[in-house]
C-alpha cells in the first residue's frame, strides 16, 4: 500500500465517496448484490478531493512517461477528471461515449481528432471492466492508439485484469480495493469477518450474490 493510495482512500471515505456494509449490501443496477458502493462523482464537490486526485493523476503521467496526444475521458465519470488534468496541462481531450450516439453522427468518440493520435483513458473506477473494454473497442474503430490509462479506484477483478492483459493496455489506479479493504478495517468500519466477506465478493461476485 503507497502512500498515495492510502490518502486516496482515506479522503474516498471521509467524502462519502465510498461506503462499505458486507452484512447489509448494496444492489447494483445489474441485480447483484455487494459490499461495497463507491460514487466518485462526489470527488466533484469537494475541491481539496478534487485537487488531490488531479495532482495524483498528474504525477501519474509524468512517472509513467506515457506519450499522448489527447486525454479521453470515459463516460460519465472519467470526463470531469480528464478535463481537469487537461486544463492543467493545457493538453488537448476528447470523451468516449459508454456507445454510440442514436442520432446525428452517430459517434462514440467526441472531439477533434486525427487517425494514429495516441490516447490516454481516465476512468473514475475499474470494477468488472466491460465499459473500459467499450471504450478499446472504439478507440480501435476510429483509427485511434491508446497508451494507457489512469483510474481513480480499481476494485482488482480478474475478469478486468484479463481484459487489460488482453489489449495490453496498461493501468495505473490511484487506489485499490485491497487498500480500500486495510482503510476501512483500520479506521474500524469493518471488523475482521467484514473484511473476508468483501474478499470472498472480490473473487466471487455472482457467487457471492446468491
Amino acid at each position: 500500500m503507497t502512500q498515495v493510495a492510502r490518502e486516496i482512500a482515506e479522503m474516498l471515505f471521509s467524502i462519502g465517496a465510498v461506503e462499505v456494509r458486507p452484512k447489509d449490501p448494496f444492489i447494483y443496477a445489474s441485480g447483484l448484490k455487494g459490499p461495497i458502493y463507491c460514487d466518485n462523482r462526489k470527488v466533484l464537490s469537494h475541491p481539496i478531493a478534487r485537487n488531490l486526485v488531479k495532482s495524483s493523476f498528474v504525477s501519474i503521467l509524468k512517472e509513467e512517461d506515457w506519450k499522448f496526444d489527447q486525454l479521453a475521458g470515459l463516460a460519465t465519470a472519467g470526463i470531469a477528471h480528464a478535463a481537469l488534468m487537461a486544463d492543467a496541462l493545457e493538453a488537448p481531450m476528447l470523451y468516449i461515449r459508454s456507445k454510440a450516439k442514436g442520432h446525428g453522427k452517430g459517434n462514440q468518440i467526441e472531439g477533434d481528432y486525427k487517425d494514429g493520435q495516441k490516447l490516454v483513458l481516465v476512468e473514475d473506477l475499474i470494477n468488472q471492466g466491460s465499459s473500459l473494454e467499450s471504450a478499446l473497442f472504439a478507440v480501435e474503430s476510429a483509427q485511434l492508439k491508446y497508451t494507457g490509462c489512469l483510474s481513480i479506484v480499481t476494485y482488482q477483478m480478474q475478469k478486468a485484469q484479463d481484459i487489460c492483459e488482453k489489449w495490453s493496455l496498461p493501468v495505473r489506479a490511484l487506489t485499490t480495493f485491497d487498500t480500500l479493504c486495510e482503510t476501512a478495517l483500520h479506521s474500524g468500519l469493518i471488523n475482521s469477518e467484514g473484511r473476508e466477506l468483501l474478499s470472498l465478493w472480490r473473487n466471487d461476485p455472482k457467487g457471492w450474490s446468491v
